[in-house]
């Protein structure tokens, strides 16, 4: 599979991820008195500086399919025969998903992975599943490359 696309999370967002646990094991590594204690607190900050910085929205498509993924947390992998739609859809976060990050909604039936963008790639599956993948200013470039990944004859609508 090859990258399309790929959105970090937004400095908000990175700092709400980072904080909280920092000063968590800041106040954990203070209180470490074994050699042990000291490894697994040093493990637990690399863990977090690599989710904090290395996480983000990621856009892959190969022959047999797409791939989308809020990296490490979730993905997803759809057949080319399983998808029906690709389009753009502007979304509001907060108000139809309840946020950032990986969120389903009932209202908007769908499950949306963002690192903070409203600009999505809508995936409709076959069955009518939704998936919206946050891209942001790379969303339309992001359908335009699906579209060209895609295997000829694989009747999904490509719209951007």
């Amino acid at each position: 599979m090859r990258t399309l696309a790929r959105r970090p999370f937004t400095a908000p967002l990175r700092a709400i991820l980072f904080v909280g646990p920092a000063i968590i094991l800041l106040v954990g590594v203070l209180n470490v008195d074994t050699a042990a204690g000291a490894i697994v607190a040093l493990l637990a900050v690399v863990l977090l500086v690599v989710i904090t910085f290395f996480s983000g929205v990621l856009l892959r498509a190969g022959e047999r399919g797409v791939s989308f993924s809020l990296v490490p947390f979730w993905g997803r992998r759809l057949r080319w025969e399983n998808l029906a739609r690709v389009d753009v859809e502007e979304v509001r976060p907060f108000e139809d998903f309840g946020g950032w990050g990986i969120k389903g909604s009932q209202r908007r039936h769908g499950i949306l992975l963002s690192a903070g963008e409203t600009r999505t790639v809508r995936f409709t599956t076959t069955d009518g599943r939704r998936y919206l993948l946050g891209l942001g200013d790379e969303t339309e470039a992001a359908v335009r490359a699906l579209q060209q990944a895609a295997p000829v004859g694989t009747g999904v609508i490509f719209a951007g």
